[in-house]
Parts: C-alpha cells; sequence; structure tokens
C-alpha cells in the first residue's frame, strides 16, 4: 500500500465514524464515542487518517504544556537549555497527541511512523500555534514506548520505569525535526 496520498480529515461532533478496529477497546471506544465529547468540550480535536478514501488510523490532538512538575529539575534545566533565550517559561507550549491509533489491517507497515513525521512537519510549517514541543501519554507498553522511542521521543522523567504507570509521559523537540 502506497502512503503517497495520506489525508487528515478533522472529525466534528455528528459526524459518521468509519469501520474502525486497532485490537484495543479503549481506543476504538475513543474513537466511536469520547472523541465526540473532547470535539463537543473544545478539549481535543480527532482526525482520522485516510489512504485512498480508506481510514487507516486516527489521532486527537490538544493544547499542553510541559511543565516544571512533570519531570525531575534537572531533566527541565537540560530541555530548557534548549531554547535560545534569556527568558525561561513557567511552561513550555507543546501540543499533546492525546490518542493515536493504527486499524489493525495496517499495522507493522510503517504507517504510524510516516502519520508521527506528518503531524512534526503540521506542527513546524508556519508553526500555527507556536508550540515547541509534541508530548504523549504513551501507553506503558514495550511495543508503543519502542515506536515512540523509533520516531525521537524522549522520557520526561527518564527515572520512571515503574511497571504499574498505565502510561509514560514523553516529548519530542519539534525544533530538531528535518523535513
Amino acid at each position: 500500500m502506497s502512503t503517497e496520498n495520506i489525508t487528515f480529515r478533522r472529525l466534528g461532533v455528528d459526524e459518521e465514524r468509519a469501520n474502525f478496529d486497532c485490537g484495543d477497546t479503549d481506543l476504538n471506544e475513543f474513537f466511536f464515542t469520547d472523541s465526540r465529547d473532547g470535539c463537543r468540550q473544545l478539549i481535543s480535536v480527532t482526525y482520522a487518517v485516510e489512504i485512498d478514501d480508506e481510514l487507516v488510523a486516527f489521532f486527537c490532538v490538544s493544547n499542553d504544556a510541559i511543565r516544571s512538575d512533570d519531570t525531575s529539575k534537572s531533566r527541565l534545566r537540560r530541555i530548557r537549555t534548549r531554547i535560545i533565550h534569556d527568558k525561561r517559561y513557567a511552561s513550555m507550549p507543546a501540543v499533546k497527541i492525546g490518542r493515536f491509533a493504527t486499524d489493525v489491517k495496517f499495522q507493522g507497515k510503517g504507517i504510524g511512523t510516516k502519520i508521527i513525521d506528518l503531524i512534526k512537519m503540521w506542527f513546524t510549517v508556519g508553526n500555527k500555534t507556536g508550540c515547541r514541543f509534541i508530548i504523549v501519554d504513551a501507553i506503558n507498553s514495550p511495543n508503543t514506548l519502542r515506536f515512540y522511542q523509533k520516531n525521537g521521543f524522549e522520557f520526561l522523567d527518564e527515572h520512571s520505569t515503574s511497571k504499574t504507570d498505565h502510561t509514560r509521559l514523553m516529548f519530542f523537540d519539534l525544533i530538531t525535526f528535518k523535513r
């Protein structure tokens, strides 16, 4: 399957959701039900990802920030030193990928990485919202964490490796993205 014809389509509250199954009950429920509430409450926006008019994935985004209580002081200092400016911000602007899933028929084919690259490009070309980072609460599973690491994401709290945490907060510095 060629990924040359990838399109993002913003989903509205009342818009019909196409047939989709990523193999995860919670993510499927989000797509069919909860994404409507996020849109209705102006909390998040969900996009269908289509290739040649076929739904292959979805993601939702919202505004967020990296705050000092998200990570250790030493890690925060290293992140802040990436920003060349005398002013030190209490929080650093970010866009959050709230949910991201690929339909089981398309998993393992590199489509997820292509979508992540397109999201990175989306927030660097024209930088419409003034965000420097992409953050994600990645599901704490080896495959998911490996996927985000492979795509340049780093752990915000590099020392937290708790197996009991459902998610791990990760970030990507958009200034490093090479188009």
